[in-house]
């Protein structure tokens, strides 16, 4: 069996350090890129729910207007 020197350990710590670091950029990105989504996703929804408001709204004023 063959002995692992301290060089061997330096090198392959080496390796290693430089792919975890390449896995954290794009995990980075990746997460990024789901902020920017997730916040178009919640501009809609407010939109979209204050357009439900206000026609409600409309609704009942016409309602009203109707019956006086």
């Amino acid at each position: 069996m063959a002995e692992i020197t301290i060089r061997d350990l330096e090198r392959r710590l080496a390796i290693h350090e430089r792919e975890c670091e390449e896995r954290w950029k794009t995990i980075f990105r990746r997460i990024e890129r789901q902020e920017l989504a997730l916040e178009r996703i919640e501009n809609i929804l407010i939109a979209a729910c204050g357009a439900i408001i206000l026609g409600g709204g409309s609704v009942i004023v016409t309602i009203l207007f109707m019956h006086n």
